[in-house]
């Protein structure tokens, strides 16, 4: 792994120029099966895609409009077949967001066949759990033994999400301090805190201090309403400020609305006081080197 890791980080000096047509890694696509799928607007009114067939089809048409070679999907045992069957240029990697569909053994013998790459988007949020609850502690054991990377909802929901689809939502299981006993039990642990920490960005960025191998995702905080880009703004200029913009990484949150994916760019391309080289990193340099990308895989994206 550490050779990998050093043949990334040895060619990232020449990817240091932003440029539309530049690779990018999104680390943050949902997907959903014929039966999760709702059509809905978002929060500025534009329309979603109008079913999941529509849906895959135009994500991943702006994948390809964007130049996102890689992207970390989301899945459920339901939407996968779908997603990634129709993955013909083999641009995502496999998430599992659903652990309870999962044993233990079920998920180490995907992990092991190299079916899963990404544990995650994990929702202890919406289940109103922590990330050291016993239940998730034997899919954390097989994410620390073999590299697999750990993604965690941080931050808030939707609107009255605790009235609706989420009973045991609490704001509370947003604060990313609340990973800190997970961290230190499985101190191997790769992990990447979706949304940057939304409301408790200044969290997000004490914790990520204390534990140099936590990295963060944008996700909503580029795109999905006025005040998570309130708060993704200004976790932007203080990483910057305190030296950690090096482990945050890209990612849209699309949802259902592929169209998130170019609005994420477009926001994140819009800050002044990030440079080329800055905004470069975060689209593409940082994921690579925390997926630990060969070289090999890294020049092809640059082809």
């Amino acid at each position: 792994m550490k050779q990998v890791l050093i043949l990334a980080l040895s060619v990232l000096p020449f990817l240091s120029l932003a440029s539309n047509k530049q690779p990018i890694i999104d680390m943050h696509l949902h997907s959903y099966s014929e039966n999760s799928f709702r059509a809905m607007p978002d929060q500025y009114g534009r329309a979603s895609s109008k079913n999941n067939s529509q849906h895959f089809k135009e994500t991943y048409q702006a994948m390809r409009d964007n130049h996102i070679v890689l992207g970390m999907l989301s899945t459920s045992k339901q939407s996968a077949g779908l997603w990634l069957k129709s993955d013909t240029e083999e641009r995502f990697l496999r998430g599992v967001e659903d652990p309870q569909a999962w044993t233990p053994k079920e998920f180490e013998a995907a992990v092991k066949a190299g079916e899963v790459q990404v544990f995650g988007e994990i929702g202890t949020y919406y289940a109103g759990k922590t990330l050291d609850d016993p239940f998730y502690a034997p899919y954390l054991k097989v994410c620390e033994k073999y590299g697999i990377p750990v993604a965690v909802h941080t931050g808030g929901g939707p609107p009255r999400a605790p009235y609706t689809f989420a009973p045991n939502a609490r704001l509370r299981y947003g604060n990313p301090y609340l990973l800190e006993e997970a961290l230190i039990q499985y101190p191997k642990l790769k992990v990447y805190m979706m949304h940057s920490g939304e409301t408790f960005y200044q969290e997000a960025l004490r914790l990520m201090l204390t534990y140099p191998r936590v990295y963060t995702d944008l996700g909503v905080v580029l795109w999905v309403h006025e005040s998570p880009k309130y708060y993704g703004e200004e976790f932007l200029k203080l990483a910057k400020r305190f030296g950690m913009l090096d482990r945050v990484m890209f990612g849209s949150d699309q949802m259902r609305w592929p169209h998130a994916i170019a609005d994420s760019i477009e926001r994140l391309n819009s800050f002044e006081f990030l440079t080329d080289e800055e905004k470069r990193n975060i689209l593409y340099n940082n994921a690579a080197r925390f997926l630990e990308l060969d070289e090999a895989t890294v020049k092809s994206h640059h082809q």
